[in-house]
């Protein structure tokens, strides 16, 4: 998941506002010398984060480019199963305890579901939709790359 740059400055100026002054404060003496660490210690937290997203990108893109139909489509099928899984749940069980005039014993239920199902689903469904959505608008707005400007 890429991390917007607003909120990696935020996270690591938290950081360096309070635990990591601290600390440089309790062990340096030196003014001059504890402000160039922490300077040099934000920097090197900023482009760590930068690296690790730079990563996270070429992972997808990677796998977005790859010649297999699996490793290009192994995040929706995950999401769709998952989204079977739950209209089963919800839907088709309640409807088979319906006609059958009884609870069937078939677990799970949804109380059963762990709560970290429900964010797992909702940030995996989110971020599949928003894509899709960023994809086909920026088609409209983007010319092609095949296609020469007049």
């Amino acid at each position: 998941m890429a991390i917007p740059l607003t909120m990696i400055m935020n996270i690591v100026t938290g950081l360096m506002g309070g635990p990591v002054n601290k600390i440089l404060d309790a062990y340096i003496k030196d003014t001059e010398l504890r402000r160039k660490l922490a300077a040099d210690l934000q920097t090197q937290i900023i482009a760590h984060f930068g690296k690790e997203q730079a990563l996270e990108q070429s992972i997808v893109l990677a796998e977005i480019n790859s010649d297999t139909w699996l490793t290009k489509t192994w995040r929706p099928i995950l999401m769709l199963s998952l989204l079977g899984f739950l209209g089963f749940v919800g839907v088709v069980l309640p409807l088979a305890d319906l006609i059958a005039g009884r609870v069937l014993p078939f677990n799970p239920r949804w109380n059963a579901l762990p709560e970290g199902f429900w964010d797992f689903l909702s940030v995996g469904v989110g971020g599949y939709i928003g894509g899709r959505s960023l994809e086909k608008i920026a088609g409209q707005v983007l010319p092609s790359p095949g296609k020469a400007k007049r």
